[in-house]
């Protein structure tokens, strides 16, 4: 998987790739099994949300939420660039691109 570093990553209440994030997904958990969890997620430097959310999607979609946000990105990078080639590139007068 990707460095977490690089990933780029929604806050709540925004958009992510299927729609705004809104619903919760509690459970409970012994305290031995709490501690250990904790120790797991900070060694691969997540947080229990993010992990727990990436559980979730990768169950129910096969792509962690990370890898779709990440798709999500990359579909985007490439309409962008599509429709630079096939209109050019529009740029704002501060950056010397049209003159008017």
């Amino acid at each position: 998987m990707a460095d977490h570093d690089e990933i780029p990553m929604l806050a709540r209440g925004i958009a992510g790739p299927l729609g705004k994030l809104t619903e919760e997904a509690k459970t409970k958990i012994d305290p031995v099994t709490q501690e250990l969890w904790l120790q797991y997620c900070a060694s691969i430097r997540t947080d229990t949300a993010s992990l727990l959310r990436d559980f979730i999607y990768m169950t129910v979609h096969k792509r962690s939420y990370r890898q779709l946000v990440l798709d999500k990105s990359n579909h985007e990078a490439k309409c962008i660039e599509a429709l630079t080639k096939l209109i050019g590139s529009i740029e704002a007068p501060e950056s010397g691109g049209a003159h008017g």
